[in-house]
Order: C-alpha cells, then sequence, then structure tokens
C-alpha cells in the first residue's frame, strides 16, 4: 500500500492509527513508516500552542514542533484584540484593585449560564497569574491600566502594549525559537494517528495552499509525547456553523479563513467526545460599517463603559452596556429586528471626546469612518434618525447616572465621564465571535473518549477547540486565558506522558 493510499485509509477511519493500519475491506495490517519524529508535537501557534511549547520546554522536552496550517503564525491569537483578563497579578495588586479567581469564577458561571465545568472553570481562574508570569518572562508588555469588560466584577482586562495579540504572539514566538522550538507553517494535519491504544503522531500535508487546498507531500510525523491540539475554533467553516446553528449561518465572522472544520473533524474521528457544538458567542461590537473585529470593536469597549447605546427607533437605552455578550447581542439584534432592509435600524453607542482620549482603537476607527464625530445632539440625532427631543432626554437621564443617580439598568461605573458634545457614536451589528463548544477535557488538558468518558492516552487539547470551560457563553478576555492556561498544562501533562510507557 502506498502511503498516500495509507493515509487515506487513516483518515477515514473511526481512530486512525499509528503502528497498525487496517485497510478498507480487508483484513491486512500495515506498518505506518514515519517520516520524522519529535518529542512533541502540538497543532497551532497561537496562545494555546505557544504556552504548550513553553510549559513542556520547561518541563524537559527539547525536540518540539508546532504545526501552523496558514502561511502566518499565531492564528486568531495574533489579530484579536489581545486583552487578557487575569485575577490576582502583579498589575492588579499595582492599582490596588481586589479581586480572586473565586470572584473570576461566579461571573463566568453567571454568564455561562451554569453550563460551565466547574472544575475547568476554576483550573483557569486559579491558575490565571502563572500565564501572566509566563508573559512577563517571554518579553510582553502590558498597559500600565486595567480595563473592566462587560459582566467583569472588577477591572481585570489586561491590555497588550500595541493593544493587540500580536503584542503577546511575537515575543512569546521568538522567546521559544531562542529555545530551540521548531514552527512548520503550511502544515494540514489530515489526520490524528492511534496504534489502538494511544496516539503518537498526526499525519500532514506539506506545502499547503489553504486557499485551494493543495499540497506537496503527505508524511507522518512520530511524538513520543503524544499531540497537543491548540488549532482554535471553526468560525470560518459556514457549512458546519450552518449545520449546528442555522440561525447563525447568515452572520459575519471575526475568525481568521484558516478557521475551518477540520481538526473538531479529526478529533471527533479519533473517538473524543463533542461538548455543545452547536453554542456560538456573538461579538455586540461587531459593525456594519467595518470588518469584523475591526478597531471599532475595541473602541466600542471604552463607548459601553463611559458612554450608552441607543435604539434610534425609541431614542433611549435598551440594555445594561456592560451586560454579557449574549445578552448584548439578543438585545442588539431585537432593535435591528425593527428595521428593514431599505430602512435598517442598527443601534449604536456613543461617547464624549474624554473618552475617545484613552480608547484603544479609536483613531484607526475615526480614520476609516467606523466612527462618526457629531458636534451636536442635532447632529448626532439625524446621523442615526433619532427624534432630537429623546435623545436629548436621554442623554441628561444618563448624565444624572453620571452624578449619582441610580441606573435602572444597574450598569457599573468605574469612570464617571459626562456626555457632552462633541460626540464620536458607532453603529453596531452582532457578528459571530467565538465557538463556545469543542472537545471534552479534563483539568490535566487529556481528551475524554466519547466511549470510555476517560481521557485518550496522548492526546491533549487546549483553547478555543476544547469545549466546556465558558458554558454557554463567554466573558471577554477570557478566551486568551483560557488558551494560556490550559496551553501551559497541556504542555506539562505531555511532557509527563510517554507513549506505550
Amino acid at each position: 500500500m502506498k502511503r498516500r493510499d495509507l493515509l487515506k485509509a487513516a483518515a477515514i477511519l473511526p481512530v486512525a492509527t499509528l503502528g497498525t493500519v487496517h485497510a478498507s475491506g480487508t483484513d491486512k495490517k500495515e506498518k505506518v513508516l514515519f517520516d520524522q519524529e519529535y518529542d512533541l508535537i502540538i497543532v497551532g501557534s497561537g496562545f494555546a500552542g505557544l504556552s504548550a511549547a513553553y510549559s513542556a520546554n520547561k518541563a524537559g522536552l527539547k525536540k518540539i514542533l508546532i504545526l501552523e496550517k496558514m502561511v502566518a503564525y499565531g492564528g486568531a491569537s495574533a489579530i484579536c484584540g489581545g486583552i487578557v483578563c487575569m485575577p490576582g497579578t502583579r498589575l492588579q495588586e499595582k492599582h490596588g484593585i481586589e479581586d480572586s479567581p473565586e470572584l473570576l469564577v461566579k461571573d463566568m458561571v453567571k454568564v455561562g449560564r451554569g453550563f460551565n465545568h466547574p472544575e475547568l472553570a476554576m483550573t483557569m481562574a486559579t491558575q490565571a497569574s502563572t500565564a501572566y508570569d509566563m508573559m512577563m518572562e517571554c518579553g510582553v508588555e502590558f498597559k500600565d491600566k486595567l480595563l473592566r469588560l462587560g459582566s467583569h466584577s472588577a477591572p481585570r482586562g489586561h491590555i497588550p502594549s500595541n493593544a493587540s495579540g500580536g503584542g503577546i504572539v511575537v515575543p512569546m514566538h521568538k522567546y521559544l525559537l531562542e529555545k530551540g522550538i521548531q514552527f512548520q507553517n503550511r502544515t494540514n494535519v489530515s489526520a490524528i494517528i492511534n496504534d489502538g491504544s494511544s496516539v503518537s503522531g498526526v499525519a500532514v500535508q506539506t506545502n499547503f495552499d489553504s486557499k485551494t487546498g493543495r499540497f506537496d507531500k503527505e508524511l507522518s510525523y512520530r511524538s513520543r509525547h503524544g499531540v497537543v491540539v491548540a488549532s482554535g475554533g471553526w468560525g470560518s467553516d459556514k457549512q458546519f456553523v450552518k449545520t449546528t446553528m442555522p440561525v447563525y449561518a447568515g452572520l459575519r465572522s471575526t475568525a481568521q479563513s484558516g478557521a475551518t472544520a477540520d481538526m473538531i473533524k479529526s478529533l471527533l474521528a479519533a473517538g473524543s467526545l463533542p461538548v455543545m457544538l452547536d453554542m456560538y458567542q456573538l461579538g455586540p461590537w461587531g459593525s456594519p460599517d467595518e470588518r469584523p473585529a475591526g478597531p471599532g470593536s475595541f473602541f466600542s469597549d471604552y463607548a459601553f463603559s463611559e458612554g450608552i447605546a441607543v435604539d434610534p427607533k425609541t431614542g433611549k437605552r435598551f440594555v445594561n452596556e456592560l451586560a454579557s455578550r449574549r445578552t448584548r447581542s439578543e438585545a442588539e439584534l431585537v432593535v435591528m429586528q425593527k428595521g428593514t432592509k431599505e430602512t435598517p435600524n442598527y443601534p449604536f453607542t456613543f461617547c464624549s471626546e474624554e473618552t475617545t482620549k484613552h480608547a484603544e482603537g479609536f483613531k484607526a476607527a475615526y480614520r476609516d469612518g467606523a466612527v462618526k464625530r457629531s458636534d451636536s445632539i442635532a447632529e448626532l440625532a439625524e446621523r442615526h434618525g433619532v427624534d432630537e427631543a429623546t435623545l436629548t432626554q436621554t442623554i441628561a437621564d444618563w448624565n444624572k447616572i453620571v452624578d449619582g443617580a441610580p441606573d435602572p439598568f444597574n450598569k457599573p461605573l468605574d469612570v464617571r465621564t459626562e456626555l457632552k458634545a462633541p460626540f464620536y457614536s458607532f453603529r453596531l451589528s452582532p457578528v459571530l465571535h467565538y465557538c463556545m463548544g469543542g472537545v471534552a477535557i479534563t483539568p490535566d488538558a487529556e481528551v475524554i473518549d466519547a466511549t470510555t468518558c476517560e481521557p485518550i492516552r496522548g492526546l491533549f487539547a487546549a483553547g478555543e477547540i476544547a469545549g466546556g470551560v465558558h458554558g454557554m457563553d463567554r466573558l471577554g478576555g477570557c478566551s486568551s486565558i483560557d488558551g494560556l492556561v490550559f496551553g501551559q498544562i497541556a504542555g506539562r501533562t505531555a511532557a509527563k506522558y510517554k507513549a506505550n510507557a
């Protein structure tokens, strides 16, 4: 049997095999001839994959390979806003912020509507500060301030100095290269290889073109300490999204083009237990005026915090602007349903000029036209099709809340900024942002078998590809810490494991 035919046979089996592969329709067994061998193979070069390599190297593994399907390294982690929500860090202590892992878990469970796996949520929260220490060692720099995101009980959002996930990915990548970690891009993992008792390698396609699906060679790589899957979500896979959640099929997605369902399918084929594959998070900071997760989405976090969001039809607030992402997105969709294709009714958030002076993303979003300036209430009302008198009263009511009056929406205020002209506004339209489900894992990042509900030997997962940590919805800034924490755990667990031991 040729290697090409062998790997095709392996890919279609419920469990692709390492030491022996059964050719379809025969009893003949063929040994897999591995082309290369490593201490550890990691699939994905984002936060989770980089953290897995860091901790595995710290635990003594030397020959570590990180595989990336795309041309550029970092995946969704490199293009996200990079905010990392962590309790108990030195930066929180410096700013006198009272916080705790228990408080973070309480927030997570509330937003996740009780569907969180308790051990996973607590593991992430209690080990969050270790991720901060790891990033500091790798040369990551954070701004000397903290941001409270929606539904968080304390300001715990750590912002990279360049306000981008690249501010974390790039220094960690450089650090790992200096440690001898190997990176290989344009490499698609086509199958997880299992010998019937443990996972010990992957089948890959090299020089892979994500646009055409073409590649040069099919090879097999052996990993002495199993395989860590940190490939992220599948938000760009319209077929998979439509099949699992048809109502979201038409939404734009923040995911990068390589975020397809290939690896979740491979994990399921390897016998992994699925968790909530039909559950997705929407981003309430999407806009019809820019690409998904553009700079305006970062600016809007400040507008939500220090300004208000308004329904053009009523001229009034319609939601707690710092509620969970799901709550805000659902409220925005209700507002949008009042419009028509010819006359849409996009909700909008706006703030005063004082807020723009410290809001990341503002300059780029204003330059690109997603954020608009209005020099008076009349101009703001005309721009968004709102009754001027009603909007004037809404702004006056908000300014009373800023001065200490009770807020009917119970929005927490860390910064009290009066709303006054000039105003800077941003139209809202939710976007598909995060895959809440994935494969089931243990607190040690071991992938769970669907048949036995026990760990699959040699198979580990971390980050968005794993489900259960966040429940039905996720707090902002917690996908990053999820990947960073469970990536470290996966690397440590894999270092302790040895195939066929």
